[in-house]
């Protein structure tokens, strides 16, 4: 599944809280290109001096190719359009008029206000969250430390079990994949995860 995606801030930085764990190498196994607009970027620079890891990704940032794309291309007219819309700051509406003009498969991001804003304009639209890339790693059996991945994503992101269970289920449809009802239970169970 060699796909391309735009990616939003508040998952940017939900990847950085797990860099630890590796999750940034696993992210190749997904996509071939991940595309950081400008003013993603300029959000995502604030705060590198209270969390030195992004400093790891915003030195990999190449503009307009590479595996970290610093991408500056942009759908004038989607961007214009969708630019102040309720629910959709400027950093969001770049990442829209990016997926449109470079054709990326996905959008990945975190902030569902932004999730609803954008399906209210484009219904099409392909949203991932971080919980969406966890579950798909995890389906192909590309992580080694899932339970430790996912744990530790909670301490930031106060995620429901339903949630989970929702993006194993999306994702393994995404992916064109069984994904066995035990299998699943294990995975969403917060006692067997120790969240509880």
């Amino acid at each position: 599944m060699h796909r391309t995606a735009v990616i939003d801030n508040s998952t940017l930085v939900y990847l950085t809280k797990l860099k630890n764990l590796k999750i940034f190498d696993s992210l190749r196994f997904l996509f071939q290109q991940v595309h950081i607009p400008q003013e993603i970027k300029n959000e995502y620079e604030k705060n590198q001096s209270l969390e030195p890891n992004r400093v790891w990704i915003l030195e990999r940032l190449k503009p307009n190719y590479g595996f970290y794309s610093f991408c500056t291309r942009y759908d004038i007219v989607v961007l214009t359009m969708v630019n102040g819309k309720k629910d959709i700051d400027r950093g969001e509406a770049e990442v829209y008029a990016q997926q449109k003009k470079v054709n990326a498969h996905y959008i990945i991001s975190d902030d569902i206000k932004f999730h609803k804003a954008i399906k209210a304009v484009d219904r099409n639209v392909k949203i991932l969250t971080i919980l969406h890339i966890i579950a798909m790693l995890d389906i192909r059996e590309l992580l080694v430390n899932t339970n430790e991945i996912i744990k530790t994503l909670h301490l930031h992101y106060k995620f429901k079990s339903r949630q989970l269970r929702s993006a194993y289920i999306e994702s393994a449809n995404e992916l064109g994949l069984d994904l066995p009802k035990s299998k699943l239970n294990y995975r969403c169970s917060f006692k067997q995860l120790g969240l509880n």
